[in-house]
């Protein structure tokens, strides 16, 4: 019932939205799904279950060390060390890993490694190469313990089948993660997270499973499983409906999905920037965009104007070319009314395509044309949301993980040139090829962990 329970509650409210509003974000705007349902997101309902099945898993890891020694075979007798120390190793993971999803501990414990190592070059995505001694040990130990210490008998298969999925799965998350600074890039930001998210937590399914079996003595991983030839019809279906999938996911990215996405998380780490409308110089907001995937067309900012009279102000914008801190000639410029009001709102600027600004690093700069006391306020945020664009703030560079609160997208219309871009991006540019290549494997094994887990624990039709 808890394998059920967790499989209906993950890829029913985590999995199956996100691919919804990826594909036809029309449909389900990714801003209607909860944060609450957000497993990357600290403290959240989904970042709670994901810890709390780390915690079980390794709790039943940890139950099997205290196994008697003749409960496989007398393999346990020849290698008892190897297996205390497989399922001890496993629960002492486990156990961190839960800990660690509950209080992020790697984003700090890895910084000041990092900086050492990187100097500023440093990014919180790269803690996987920090740590990848540790990594290539935990799966050496686990070889040794997978080969040595489980038997080859139908019990000792049975511990053994979920386990190498479940550490398998472990793995592609951390390699999903490391990879993705270095290949999305901006890309389709929304199926990074999920899809590392969702392996990390199939994987802790299969690994509690896995010490479930070799604490009961159980051998599942029949039912569909059981037949060879109905296994590989299952599996070509998936891989088949997981390509699919992520074409349709990788596809609208140049369209639909957000180009860039500089939002906080649950408002945590936000702060805002006051402008004032001066008469001697012109103060300003100006924030680097960077090089964008696609040509943009509209931008949301998160602002207000407060007024001791509730009177509405107004934001003059400009898109402009920005080379290394320098800004060049305006692309783009506009007013937009802002209203007077204590709290910040999202509101929507709208311009032709930037099409003569393909592959070139812009910026987007705010001043405030308002009434001598009143104040424009600008949402921004300090969690290092943006890592590609700096933002300064009345000429002076603020700190480097500071950024205002905005969201670029390009034309949601996919026309025949957007269509002959995209070709022409998967014949050029390597990340495309490789990013339809990693997500269709990764959802291929999202769907495969479900369909397993559910094959394994409904009850069988047994032959008379």
């Amino acid at each position: 019932m808890l394998l059920l329970g967790a499989v209906a509650f993950w890829w029913g409210t985590v999995v199956v939205p996100r691919l919804v509003s990826l594909i036809f974000p029309d449909l389900l705007p990714p801003d209607a799904i909860p944060e609450s349902l957000n497993p990357d997101l600290e403290g959240s309902v989904a970042n709670a279950i994901s810890a709390a099945a780390l915690l079980i898993a390794g709790i039943l890891a940890f139950a099997n060390v205290f196994q008697p020694f003749d409960k496989l075979n007398s393999v346990r007798q020849a290698h008892g060390w190897i297996i205390v120390g497989g399922w001890t190793a496993l629960a002492v993971t486990a156990v961190y890993l839960a800990w660690e999803e509950v209080w992020g501990f790697h984003d700090v414990g890895t910084r000041s490694l990092g900086e050492r190592v990187l100097g500023t070059a440093y990014s919180s995505n790269f803690w996987p190469v920090l740590a990848s001694p540790l990594i290539l040990a935990f799966v050496l130990a686990m070889a040794v313990f997978v080969h040595k210490g489980l038997p080859s008998t139908s019990s000792g298969r049975a511990v053994r089948g979920p386990l190498v999925l479940g550490l398998a799965a472990w793995l592609l998350a951390i390699v999903h993660e490391a990879m993705a600074p270095f290949v999305y890039r901006g890309y389709v930001v929304g199926v990074v997270e999920f899809l590392e998210e969702t392996l990390e937590f199939g994987g802790t399914l299969l690994i509690g499973l896995s010490a479930g079996i070799g604490l009961r003595g159980l051998e599942p991983l029949s039912g569909l499983f059981g037949s060879r030839r109905r296994f590989k019809a299952t599996v070509w279906s998936i891989v088949v409906i997981s390509c699919m999938a992520a074409v349709g996911v990788i596809a609208p990215s140049l369209g639909r999905a957000p180009l860039a996405d500089a939002r906080a998380r649950a408002h945590v780490g936000t702060f805002h920037v006051s402008l004032n409308d001066s008469l001697v110089e012109e103060h300003s907001v100006v924030q680097e965009l960077g090089v964008l995937p696609a040509p943009p067309v509209r931008l949301d900012l998160r602002v207000a104007n407060l007024d001791p009279q509730g009177r509405s102000g107004t934001l003059i914008w400009r898109v402009l070319e920005s080379v290394d801190g320098d800004l060049g000639g305006i692309l783009r410029e506009g007013r937009m009314d802002v209203a007077g009001r204590a709290y910040l709102s999202w509101e929507r600027i709208d311009f032709a395509p930037l099409v003569e600004a393909e592959g070139r690093p812009l910026a987007l700069q705010l001043v405030a044309d308002i009434e001598p006391e009143a104040h424009l306020r600008i949402g921004a945020t300090k969690t290092n949301r943006y890592q590609d664009g700096r933002l300064w703030i009345n000429g002076a560079l603020a700190w480097p993980d500071q950024n205002i609160e905005f969201v670029a997208y390009s034309a949601p219309e996919l026309t025949r040139s957007k269509l002959r871009a995209m070709g022409r991006a998967f014949v050029s540019n390597w990340r495309w090829p490789v990013m339809v290549v990693d997500v269709a494997f990764s959802l291929t094994v999202v769907t495969l962990i479900p369909v397993l887990l559910v094959s394994v624990v409904l009850p069988r039709r047994r032959s008379p």
